[in-house]
């Protein structure tokens, strides 16, 4: 259904794969709930932005990433707004205490997660100096400001989590194998970009291949994070059953991750190899085996339980030993892809 759904919105494959027609159902209800709700509390009425934005930055597969994203927003918020607070106490809202309120809030991002910063923190900083409420009073007050901004802001991130809760177990059904569809096709398109310059439909030595690798090992590693996230989830709230699947569905993953970088390496040797060893290599052994991997990994569809009959992939051993690089490359993924096979089979 959620594929029939991505196709009649015009969605592509990896959209599918990483459940897109499911992120904008859950988007929908949840901003409508935060705005619902949001209505109906007077303090939240008068920041809805901050609502909406604590829902939609926090919509995420899984509960566990959700509660993170949501904790150190919350927390790099608070200390970020705070230390704004102070500065514009202290000195007033000028060049001075905005620059300085800024620099301290990305800080506090920083050392919560060095490899990121919370879009959410930022606009909290810039918030404490452009969007200062009055008090009954009419006067300016850094604590009503403060208050309201955190608090807009807890309940977004409290109706994302209700919602990734909710919405979990339907990403859990297929979680693991949409993201391993997506690997499969990944490597795949690394294997027939090789096996065209290996037939000579691309030109070799041209570089093209760095950026295509570097993107699906990349690619790659987000889909065994993933998984890694879903074992964490899976162990914290003791599923056993499920544990043990998504272990032996991480170790394919990893498998896929080994067999992109084989064939990177092999687009690396093609560089400096001399057209005389590369028509050898070409007219007896690459295009024959690479194209046998192609056909296995074609046939391997995680949606739909599609797994390809066990196979003996290999590379004749008289190439292996005269020590032919391309051969022990194009061995090992054979290798690779013939454990893929195995432990599909096992799943089943």
């Amino acid at each position: 259904m959620n594929r029939r759904i991505s196709k009649t919105l015009g969605l592509s494959q990896e959209a599918y794969l990483f459940d897109s027609p499911l992120y904008l159902t859950k988007s929908l209800l949840a901003i409508a709930t935060g705005y619902i709700i949001g209505k109906q509390f007077p303090i939240a009425q008068l920041d809805m932005i901050s609502v909406l934005l604590g829902v939609m930055y926090n919509l995420e597969p899984l509960n566990r990433t959700g509660v993170r994203s949501g904790v150190s927003q919350l927390i790099a918020s608070t200390i970020g707004a705070a230390a704004t607070g102070i500065l514009v106490l202290a000195f007033g809202v000028n060049v001075f205490s905005i620059s300085i309120g800024m620099v301290l809030t990305l800080y506090v991002c920083l050392k919560i997660n060095w490899r990121l910063v919370s879009p959410v923190a930022i606009f909290t900083s810039i918030y404490m100096t452009q969007y200062i409420q009055v008090n009954e009073a009419g006067l300016p007050s850094i604590w009503l400001t403060f208050r309201l901004r955190i608090i807009a802001l807890g309940l977004g991130v409290l109706i994302a989590l209700f919602y990734n809760y909710i919405f979990s177990n339907l990403y859990y059904r297929k979680f693991a194998k949409k993201r391993l569809q997506y690997a499969n096709e990944q490597v795949l398109n690394g294997l027939i970009y090789t096996a065209k310059v290996f037939q000579r439909t691309l030109p070799r030595g041209k570089r093209g291949y760095i950026q295509l690798f570097s993107q699906q090992m990349n690619d790659l590693d987000l889909v065994y994070s993933n998984i890694e996230a879903l074992k964490t989830e899976f162990t914290i709230l003791k599923k056993e059953v499920k544990l043990k699947e998504v272990n032996k569905l991480q170790e394919i993953a990893e498998l896929y991750r080994d067999i992109n970088h084989l064939t990177y390496d092999l687009n690396f040797l093609l560089e400096s190899t001399p057209d005389v060893v590369y028509s050898i290599v070409v007219n007896t052994i690459a295009v024959r085996v690479i194209v046998e991997v192609i056909v296995v990994l074609e046939s391997t569809d995680y949606t739909n339980s599609i797994v390809p009959p066990l196979h003996d992939l290999k590379v004749e051993k008289h190439y292996l030993d005269i020590g032919n690089p391309f051969a022990e490359r194009i061995h090992k993924i054979c290798e690779k892809v013939n454990l893929v096979v195995e432990k599909l089979q096992h799943l089943q």
